[in-house]
């Protein structure tokens, strides 16, 4: 069967007048592999959850932005059911002023899942791009991984959804877009997305990527097995002994 080609037209190349800025931000992750143990692409996992893609050249991740209007406009959808359903009783101002908001978002929430353009995460691996979706109706974002800014997220006062993984988009007022691999933090996802994405390291752990190991380790051979892009103090072994040998004594590490 011929898999669909991930590769999507270049859109950035950087963040602009704000990028020196954006590099010292205090809640950046730097792309660096820093767990030992991280969130692994099983075969299980893609024949159950078909949203995922994975192989030596991709990474096709589900995004929570195509499930933002379902889950919004549902819970919106709840609110003016209650409403109506007590529409016997005697409303109050707060009373009036939720059912309008319930309203006004289940008619917006409406309108963009119908009208909202094609919303994708994808790591690819064979150029050295990452893809991430737009600001509500913007665009999907396609840039160079190494250019991209990563952060976490900081969550509510009780730390509910904080430490979470995050692209900033280089669009106009740089809103922040989540891309959790499916790992338990962010530094988990950093690490797996960074090991996959350095294209001169074996392919990460997950048995998603057996398959692929022979055919890329041949070729980061042929390349003469340059160094890893990204630093880590995680060894990085190859899938056998034999080829472990080999890359030390061609490239050297």
């Amino acid at each position: 069967m011929e898999v669909e080609d991930y590769k999507r037209k270049i859109t950035h190349t950087d963040y602009g007048k704000g990028e020196t800025g954006l590099q010292q931000y205090a809640h950046g992750v730097d792309k660096v592999i820093t767990e030992k143990k991280f969130f692994t692409i099983s075969k299980e996992l893609l024949e159950k959850d078909k949203r995922f893609f994975a192989n030596d050249n991709y990474i096709k991740i589900p995004t929570f932005s195509n499930y933002l209007p379902y889950i919004v406009g549902g819970v919106a959808l709840v609110m003016i059911i209650i409403y109506l359903t007590s529409f016997d009783q005697d409303w109050d101002f707060i009373d009036i002023l939720f059912f309008s908001i319930s309203c006004i978002a289940f008619v917006f929430f409406a309108v963009y899942l119908f009208t909202m353009p094609k919303k994708e995460q994808i790591l690819n691996r064979k150029d050295g791009l990452i893809t991430f979706t737009g600001f509500y109706w913007q665009p999907n974002v396609t840039m160079a991984f190494t250019n991209a800014i990563f952060s976490y997220s900081t969550g509510s006062e009780d730390a509910t959804g904080s430490f979470m993984l995050q692209v900033i988009r280089p669009t106009k007022g740089y809103t922040f877009e989540l891309f959790g691999a499916g790992g338990g933090d962010c530094y988990d996802d950093i690490s797996f997305i960074t090991w996959y994405m350095d294209k001169n390291r074996p392919l990460p752990p997950g048995d998603a990527f057996d398959q692929y190991r022979k055919k890329d380790f041949e070729r980061r051979k042929a390349e003469g097995f340059p160094r890893p892009l990204y630093p880590s103090n995680i060894p990085t072994p190859e899938a056998t002994i034999e080829q472990q040998k080999e890359r030390e004594k061609i490239g050297g590490w």
